[in-house]
């Protein structure tokens, strides 16, 4: 019994960098390096918008390019050697990653009197709370670490867009996105 524990202390403590990646994905960019990208676009765009700090026009939110760079890390780990350990860990990863975003955010007070304030208050519940059941819920293993892997880029999302939000309305400034986007 005590070999199994370390064993799975062995297990959990490999980084998910380590991991073979590859196997057909090399052309495939990485979360670490999509979610980057994608945040300096947002960011582009932002500070270009006719104005930005009064005004907002709701085409200015889209999160979707979270959901798309998870996709893709979940893609590079459906055909790494090592597909079931890289999905678990992924999910640890973006666990994480929400975890931290929440933690940045500004309580919905925070915003009172500024047009998105309502916005915002709706995003930040949506965050904040907790899922209403196991979406994944009966699926076979294999399948529902994928599921819960695509639960948590979801759970991520939710934390970026509020975060975008608050950017929008001026309440946040830009973050490190090469550092937020790490997945070890």
């Amino acid at each position: 019994m005590r070999w199994m524990s370390l064993v799975a202390a062995l297990w959990f403590a490999v980084p998910v960098q380590a991991q073979s990646w590859g196997d057909g994905a090399e052309h495939v960019p990485r979360f670490e390096q999509c979610l980057p990208e994608q945040m300096e676009a947002f960011e582009a765009r932002l500070l270009a918008l006719p104005g930005y700090g009064v005004t907002v026009p709701m085409d200015a939110f889209n999160v979707h390019w979270v959901q798309h760079c998870g996709y893709l890390a979940m893609g590079i780990c459906e055909v790494s050697t090592s597909s079931l350990y890289c999905q678990r860990r992924l999910r640890a990863a973006f666990d994480e990653r929400a975890a931290a975003m929440r933690a940045l955010l500004p309580p919905p007070e925070a915003l009172e009197g500024l047009p998105l304030a309502p916005l915002y208050r709706n995003v930040w519940a949506v965050a904040n709370g907790l899922n209403a059941g196991d979406d994944c819920a009966g699926e076979v293993y294999r399948r529902r670490l994928w599921c819960n892997s695509f639960q948590a880029v979801l759970k991520f999302e939710e934390a970026v867009w509020a975060w975008q939000v608050a950017r929008l309305s001026g309440v946040m400034g830009p973050l490190d996105w090469d550092e937020m986007s790490g997945l070890e």
